[in-house]
């Protein structure tokens, strides 16, 4: 295999991972989450300016961080943060 057929496996390698982990992992009750957190890591995006990695990556990257805002929104409501206190 040449490196660039290493790359193309190992991304989507990456691709698969990170969608299992989307649509296997953080489920919300709340249908707002989905939009909150496509905005937030859109608006997060947005602000690095022009990243040089190809579409594919800029994909893998905005998919893996919107698994974090979810997790972190589900957490937040669910009050598994330390310290925060009631969210009502």
């Amino acid at each position: 295999m040449s490196n660039d057929e290493d790359a193309r496996a190992e991304l989507e390698e990456w691709s698969e991972f990170i969608g299992r982990i989307r649509y296997d992992g953080p489920r919300s009750g709340d249908a707002g989450d989905e939009r909150l957190a496509d905005e937030a890591v859109s608006n997060e995006f947005t602000g690095w300016g022009r990243l040089d990695g190809s579409a594919e990556m800029n994909n893998l990257i905005c998919r893996a961080l919107e698994i974090g805002y979810l997790r972190a929104l589900q957490d937040v409501r669910e009050q598994r943060i330390a310290g925060l206190g009631p969210t009502d």
